[in-house]
């Protein structure tokens, strides 16, 4: 019996292995949340604030790459009177990248937001609804349509 306790802890390392681990991505999205919530809730008379914002998509990389492409077209007659035209082309993309292996990036565009809701104490104030509504659409350059403020 002594030898099916390693066992059993070797498995559960590999189980912990396993586990999905938070990407950078969903982290700088919790930090903009995290952020937004720490300037919205300083707004005078917001008083307690929580933030939610959905993403339609994550952040995207551009590598370099050095592409080649090339294109063949043979045309062939016979002597009936026949043709045949034959095109061949081929695209070969090739990511740069630097001493140390890691490609160079040409481009990183930001995680597009979806919506942002806003929960404050404060909101039943219009006045103060209206500033952190306003605010979210500054801070975060999105259309009044994709931001929404309820009141605690």
């Amino acid at each position: 019996m002594p030898s099916l306790s390693p066992k059993d802890n070797k498995e559960k390392e590999v189980v912990k292995k396993n586990e999905p681990e938070t990407t950078s991505s969903s982290n700088q999205e919790k930090n903009l949340e995290s952020k937004l919530k720490e300037i919205l809730s300083k707004i005078e008379g917001a008083g307690e604030v929580d933030v939610m914002i959905t993403f339609e998509s994550s952040e995207e990389i551009q590598p370099a790459y050095n592409s080649n492409s090339t294109t063949e077209k043979t045309e062939e007659k016979d002597t009936k009177g026949g043709e045949r035209t034959i095109t061949t082309s081929s695209d070969n993309k090739t990511i740069i990248t630097s001493g140390s292996n890691e490609p160079i990036v040409l481009k990183t565009n930001e995680a597009s937001i979806k919506g942002v809701i806003v929960v404050s104490s404060g909101a039943s104030d219009p006045t103060v609804k209206e500033t952190l509504y306003d605010a979210v659409q500054t801070a975060l350059q999105v259309a009044g349509h994709q931001v929404e403020v309820y009141t605690k």
